[in-house]
């Protein structure tokens, strides 16, 4: 996928995705601080001139992702449990190290090889229910990165945080606020 397809997938895909998770949260001086955060690290990064877009999603769910283009989510549920601009820092710039590293555009790759090969075998099989089968299969194998994507966007966000004036324990004290979250979680639902 060329830069130039990444940018018109993100496009494409910015409106669903806001729709999905429950439109923008409304507090303009909130989504500036974000995008201003965001700014500094992706100066910080192999793209310093890469027109990213930082939105914050309206949803209660503690979550971040990227698409490619560069469109960067965090939901309003991650901003509540970040305690301190360096956690949210690291956070974002795990981010854009998807992008930069250009993993959001290898995921959506496959993403379409999938549907594609899933249609094809489908209609020559003539399996009515094969696509809704083999639609779940390749669904739960495109739904997150790989390991080393994950290792490597990791690293890459740690050090564009780093050089952006962060501290580097930011991304050890989050983690280590969204184990006790999930666990706190798991005992209350």
């Amino acid at each position: 996928m060329s830069p130039q397809q990444e940018k018109r997938v993100g496009a494409q895909e910015h409106a669903k995705l806001i729709n999905q998770f429950g439109g923008v949260y409304k507090d303009e001086d909130l989504g500036a601080y974000v995008a201003s955060i965001g700014g500094r690290l992706v100066t910080n990064s192999e793209l310093p001139d890469y027109p990213f877009t930082f939105t914050i999603l309206n949803s209660p769910k503690v979550n971040a992702f990227a698409l490619p283009g560069g469109y960067v989510y965090v939901t309003r549920g991650l901003l509540a449990l970040a305690n301190s601009e360096a956690e949210l820092a690291y956070v974002i710039g795990h981010e854009i190290a998807h992008v930069t590293a250009r993993h959001t555009a290898q995921r959506y790759s496959r993403a379409v090889v999938s549907e594609i090969g899933r249609t094809f075998l489908s209609s020559i099989l003539d399996l009515r229910d094969f696509g809704f089968i083999s639609g779940l299969g390749s669904q739960m194998y495109l739904a997150s990165f790989s390991r080393d994507q994950e290792s490597e966007a990791d690293m890459l966000g740690r050090r564009y945080a780093v050089n952006a004036g962060y501290s580097v324990n930011a991304s050890g004290n989050f983690l280590n606020q969204l184990v006790s979250y999930k666990k706190f979680q798991e005992k209350v639902l």
